[in-house]
């Protein structure tokens, strides 16, 4: 059963500030957390002096790999927590606090949206209001590339819950791709393709139809 948004904002928020040193070597679900940031990356087309926002932007790690193209970065977080640690790792993001269902930005803000290992933290109920949220801030034609461990069916899940035991959190409950697809194509996103970066990552791009 998904946790309560207050009950992920403590957990957070208690997490925060060993956060970078936990995701040196991950476990479970979060194991190959750095080769999917570096292929995601790869999978992205960023213009010159892009306007990007990190949606769960926790410490900085996967807007650190795109702050060398010249962007100007913003990133939300519902952590007070992270954001703190973020300011200090990243003086230069523009940070506050949000959420996937509500970013407190203006339409058309965004040349790029990225998000890592954050969207499983959305309620199933509020997915395709999330995709609608992000395309609402998204530029005609901007990119969106969204990361997280997410599973090709609810058998390949049943599978991992089994094969990771004691690693798998029940309190999560992460998306299937095909599912987390038809949201995209529902809420107007087009060019959405998908890779798998890890035994249990897969990334996503998409682009903002121009209508």
């Amino acid at each position: 059963m998904p946790r309560e948004m207050e009950d992920t904002r403590a957990l957070f928020d208690g997490w925060a500030a060993s956060y970078e040193q936990g995701l040196q070597n991950p476990q479970g679900p979060l194991e190959g957390h750095a080769v999917s940031l570096a292929t995601a990356v790869r999978m992205l087309d960023i213009p010159p002096n892009a306007a990007v926002l990190d949606i769960g932007v926790g410490t900085g790690a996967f807007a650190a790999l795109l702050d060398t193209q010249k962007t100007r970065i913003c990133g939300i977080d519902l952590s007070e927590g992270m954001l703190d640690q973020c300011r200090s790792l990243h003086p230069n993001y523009e940070l506050t606090v949000g959420t996937f269902t509500s970013v407190p930005f203006p339409d058309q803000r965004f040349d790029v949206v990225v998000s890592s290992f954050c969207f499983h933290e959305v309620e199933p109920a509020e997915r395709l209001k999330a995709c609608r949220e992000v395309y609402r801030v998204l530029k005609p034609g901007g990119n969106l590339c969204l990361l997280d461990i997410m599973f090709a069916s609810q058998t390949a899940m049943d599978r991992a819950r089994q094969t990771l035991a004691d690693h798998w959190d029940p309190d999560e409950e992460y998306a299937l791709v095909g599912s987390l697809d038809d949201m995209l194509y529902t809420a107007l996103f087009r060019s959405v393709h998908w890779m798998q970066t890890a035994p249990l990552h897969f990334a996503c791009t998409a682009i903002r139809s121009k209508i």
